[in-house]
């Protein structure tokens, strides 16, 4: 995961499940005006949003992880999108957006959680700024217990 402080985790095990748009917990503030484009700080950064919890439902429901960003932190716009994921993939630990902060980003940044199609039961997802991609993968180690 790379070094995190509180300021880069937009949502720790958020529970989501209303249709629409529910907005990460936290946003990301760049700072002043004059510097706030984070693709430009010379940095290795990415932007991470994560299956925590494994998701429920009644129905069909999908999930997508989008970024926005803001000049005021007040009404934020879509800047880009990970996939629309079906209920069968929101499984613990499944990558929903993995993405380097696109140029031209305003001030303020987060990630709406958008859910179609049907609400969730239960879930909960993770969104963070790292200065690494997240990309470990659980896999079976090749022993067999006596």
């Amino acid at each position: 995961m790379g070094m995190l402080d509180n300021s880069t985790k937009l949502a720790i095990a958020q529970a989501v499940v209303n249709v629409g748009d529910t907005a990460s917990t936290n946003y990301y503030d760049n700072g002043s005006a004059n510097v706030s484009d984070i693709s430009m700080t010379g940095e290795n950064l990415w932007i991470n949003a994560e299956v925590t919890t494994a998701a429920t439902s009644a129905g069909a429901a999908t999930l997508q992880a989008v970024l926005q960003d803001s000049a005021d932190g007040v009404t934020f716009a879509d800047v880009a999108a990970g996939q629309v994921v079906a209920l069968a993939g929101l499984v613990a630990g499944a990558s929903l957006l993995r993405i380097q902060p696109p140029a031209g980003m305003r001030r303020y940044f987060r990630i709406a959680w958008r859910v179609g199609t049907a609400a969730l039961t239960a879930g909960n997802f993770s969104a963070y700024v790292s200065n690494s991609i997240q990309r470990n993968v659980a896999r079976p180690s090749g022993f067999a217990v006596a």
